[in-house]
């Protein structure tokens, strides 16, 4: 319980608790005037002219733009002045309505106070959040959609031309760009069932299914909620329920509508089985499987099956029979299905659509979500039978709460979860190489501004000097640990044993980051280096072996060696281990077609 509670989502109010239970001190701003202090570049229009009104909110925008140049929630705080600002010289829509299909979501997300703010006319912390979220997002799949496409895949798309126009190829082929870097940059963790809920106490401690409590209002953690999305990203891991949100969420600010895939629930209450995601392009529902972490092959074992063909023919689903070993899903499950749309409360709300309508260029993100737009397209899908909002976004934010209460209350747990995660709340070098990672910018931005690798590269502290962290006094001096006159030995070696910690977790993000920076580049043979040498033979028991492996597959692959990618594949036993002995098994027709 202590090690998955461990692993958990880490909102604005978590890290507070978390990090004043460690006597980090940081302080959590309010909505009020920006912050006097630091250095802030102010927006200027320069080739046109902006009301005052208007560059409020261009000023918040740019704020959320760079979040690797600020403190992260001072930006937010200030972002949210300068939009609330901007808002007050606006109207709202006296005949908006909260999307119908927000009353189709459980009974307890309906009873609960989860859209209660729907209607507001005010931007609080958590809507300038989800904005940050939303524009990560779209610079990410921006230069994520640039990249080349597979030659394989440019092959078959080619070959679709009479039954796919040119819009929708390109459409198909961004969708698989944005799933294959989601599944090399995600590593995957193995999805928890969802706690079983058919005796869970009531709110007055009764047995009873009518109040039941929802295990993500009891901090139990589940399938896909653990964590919002831009903490996935910023990790670096999660389970299938947690990739696909991340490709949904990158397709979406590509307009490109993804949606969940599920199978009816046979629990009580009922639930529905998440399956894969599905692209919806040219009126077909392409599949990508982010636990197998491969597209579903077409026919004749290349391109990406629709929904559609899939139905249609039982031998697609057959032939991912590996190692003796069926698929998860059987043809004849295939009956009613429903497709889950991801939307978070966030995205029904006018402000949020007022926001979007404002934007353009460069700044233009997608900050709603219109769920019965999506769901009049898909009925004309085969095999979707119902279409309803997903969970998981609403149980996320009940769970984030819940946590708050664990990490005040239970010492044990905010140890263990600070041990997992408490890298991720500093402000150094990883973190902010993270942040431009994420962003594409790779290389230095100008002169005395590192890019991602220059930060990883600092990040990266020499071994030598972490292995003396707790006997060297200069080297101490040098990470900025400084023994206080009446600090005792206890509270001192606390203080040394996680900078050791925090040092050595540091250079094994950076290291295997920097390895992903290097494929993202097509420096080839240098991903090989950091992958094997800097990763995967520096620390065997590393966080990063199984992705490592998996990219240094991947590496393998593009340099042409196909037999040494299959070996890796091949002996693979990590949560993706299934869909990696597929690549193998693919790869040896995929390397004889070359």
């Amino acid at each position: 319980m202590i090690d998955l509670l461990a692993r958990t989502t880490l909102s604005r109010c978590m890290r507070c608790s978390l990090i004043g239970l460690l006597l980090i001190g940081l302080l959590l701003p309010l909505v009020g005037c920006p912050s006097g202090g630091g250095e802030r570049r102010h927006f200027t229009a320069t080739t046109v002219t902006v009301s005052a009104t208007q560059e409020q909110l261009l000023r918040a925008m740019d704020n959320l733009s760079r979040p690797s140049e600020f403190d992260r929630e001072q930006s937010l705080a200030d972002s949210a002045y300068y939009l609330n600002r901007w808002l007050d010289e606006q109207e709202p829509d006296p005949n908006w309505e909260v999307d119908p299909m927000a009353s189709r979501l459980p009974r307890d997300i309906r009873d609960s106070d989860l859209l209660d703010d729907v209607g507001k006319w005010t931007f609080s912390i958590d809507d300038v959040r989800a904005m940050q979220e939303a524009t990560l997002l779209r610079d990410l799949s921006t230069w994520v959609s640039k990249q080349p496409v597979d030659e394989r895949l440019k092959k078959w798309l080619d070959e679709q031309a009479e039954s796919l126009g040119d819009l929708d190829r390109e459409y198909l082929a961004v969708a698989e760009r944005l799933f294959d870097w989601t599944v090399r940059n995600i590593q995957l963790e193995a999805t928890v069932p969802y706690p079983d809920e058919s005796v869970a106490p009531s709110a007055g401690g009764e047995q009873s299914r009518e109040k039941r409590i929802p295990a993500p209002q009891r901090a139990i953690p589940g399938p896909g909620y653990r964590f919002p999305t831009w903490e996935i990203l910023q990790y670096g891991f999660g389970d299938a329920f947690q990739r696909s949100r991340i490709f949904i969420e990158l397709a979406r600010q590509q307009g490109i509508d993804v949606v969940y895939i599920a199978l009816p629930g046979n629990t009580v209450p009922p639930r529905p089985r998440p399956w894969l995601t599905g692209a919806l392009v040219g009126g077909e529902l392409y599949l990508f499987d982010a636990e197998l972490g491969l597209p579903i092959p077409s026919v004749n074992g290349v391109g990406i099956a629709t929904l559609s063909q899939v139905l249609e023919s039982p031998d697609l689903l057959a032939a991912l029979e590996v190692d003796g070993q069926s698929y998860r899903v059987s043809h004849a499950e295939l009956k009613d299905l429903i497709a889950l749309i991801d939307v978070s409360p966030a995205n029904l709300a006018q402000r949020m659509q007022l926001v979007q309508a404002n934007l353009a260029g460069d700044q233009r993100t997608i900050l709603t979500v219109s769920p019965t737009s999506i769901a009049e397209r898909l009925k004309s899908v085969r095999g979707i039978s119902n279409s309803t909002l997903w969970s998981v976004p609403f149980e996320a934010i009940w769970f984030q709460l819940a946590m708050k209460k664990v990490l005040e209350t239970n010492r044990e747990v905010a140890a263990g979860y600070y041990q997992a995660v408490g890298i991720f709340q500093t402000r150094g070098p990883l973190t902010q190489g993270r942040q431009l990672h994420l962003q594409g910018e790779f290389e230095r931005l100008e002169e005395g501004k590192e890019g991602a690798k220059g930060l990883y590269m600092q990040a990266r502290v020499p071994t030598a000097a972490i292995d003396q962290i707790g006997t060297n006094p200069e080297v101490q001096k040098a990470m900025g640990l400084v023994r206080g006159s009446n600090e005792g030995d206890f509270v001192w070696q606390s203080r040394v044993a996680s900078s050791h910690m925090l040092t050595t977790q540091a250079k094994q993000h950076a290291s295997y980051w920097l390895a992903l920076v290097h494929y993202e580049t097509g420096n080839r043979e240098a991903a090989v280096t950091w992958l094997q040498e800097r990763t995967i033979d520096a620390w065997k028991e590393g966080p990063w072996t199984q992705g490592a492996r998996y990219n240094l597959g991947r590496t393998y692959e593009a340099l042409g060696k196909y037999d040494e990618a299959r070996e890796l594949y091949a002996s693979d036993d990590s949560p993706q281990s299934l869909g990696n002995h597929l690549r193998a098994k693919f790869l040896q027709k995929w390397a004889a077609q070359n």
